[in-house]
């Protein structure tokens, strides 16, 4: 039987005390646990087929990491936020709009009352719904570790299903967000209406000037080994007016840029053929069109 620890750090100090002592031992750190329980549960309940390390779970609901804070244009969001509380929160409301929206379609509302924004975004599933969205909005993850506290563009901090750039002795403290003119829309095509995973979803943001798209982020989800910024459907929009047929050449890039699987929600040939179309709906959302 594995040996398990439990741990809730009050102070950073004692967090990172914990990382130093990990010698010989598996760690993970948890928040709302709506993913890790499960499977905990599973694994306890299970026979045992292998010797594993002892394993120390770190709660990190004791280090204040949930407000929500306006600062200028910049809206930061603590990583231990619940989703409920984001969707709901006045400032996310007036401000964001599109990431109230993208919550409202992950999961139900028991999940969202309990899951953190840091707990989706950590688990870099290729699926997570608020990812996408994040990669659009051209957002900021901050870490913090004893060394001190570092920024990496969402874009940029997803390496594999279940891996990030995130050293061992780091953790996502906030998602910084700038806001500006943009106009954005979050779509996501599942096996049923709610309580399920992406079969494939898309986020956009786009910043028109004049008529003409000045700038533009596309970013698709469970359609790669990570969520794809999709760089050949955005250099086909940029510079031209947000019209249906310009959007439509646009959308069809999107086939070339992704590669997906088959797995239990979707197969490959169906993935290759929604995807297209989520993010031509998403661009015709955000373009008002």
């Amino acid at each position: 039987m594995r040996e398990y620890k439990y741990a809730a750090p009050a102070t950073f100090e004692e967090l990172f005390e914990l990382f130093k002592n990990t010698e010989g031992i598996e760690v993970k750190v948890v928040a709302g646990g709506t993913d890790f329980i499960p499977r905990l549960s599973q694994e306890v309940n299970s026979i045992p087929t292998e010797e594993k390390k002892p394993l120390q779970i770190i709660y990190l609901g004791k280090l204040g990491l949930d407000r929500i804070v306006a600062e200028g244009p910049t809206i930061s969001i603590g990583a231990l936020c619940t989703l409920d509380d984001i969707q709901k929160h006045p400032i996310i409301k007036e401000k964001l709009p599109v990431i109230a929206d993208t919550i409202s379609k992950i999961s139900g509302m028991a999940v969202r009352s309990i899951a953190t924004l840091g707990g989706n975004i950590m688990n870099a599933s290729p699926a997570a719904d608020s990812v996408p969205t994040l990669i659009a909005l051209d957002a900021k993850f901050v870490l913090k570790s004893e060394k001190g506290v570092r920024e990496i563009d969402a874009k940029n901090f997803f390496v594999g299903p279940g891996r990030t750039e995130a050293e061992k002795d780091e953790i996502l403290i906030a998602i910084k967000i700038e806001t500006d003119n943009g106009r954005a829309a979050f779509v996501k095509l599942g096996r049923r209406k709610a309580e399920t995973l992406s079969v494939a979803n898309a986020a956009v943001n786009i910043v028109v000037s004049d008529g003409l798209c000045k700038k533009v982020n596309i970013a698709v989800g469970s359609v790669g080994p990570t969520v794809i910024k999709c760089k050949m459907a955005e250099e086909a929009l940029l510079g031209k007016k947000l019209t249906i047929e310009a959007i439509k050449e646009a959308s069809k890039k999107i086939a070339e840029e992704i590669s997906p699987i088959n797995d239990i929600r979707g197969t490959i040939w169906y993935r290759e053929k929604v995807t297209p179309v989520l993010v031509e709906r998403a661009l015709k959302k955000a373009a008002d069109l």
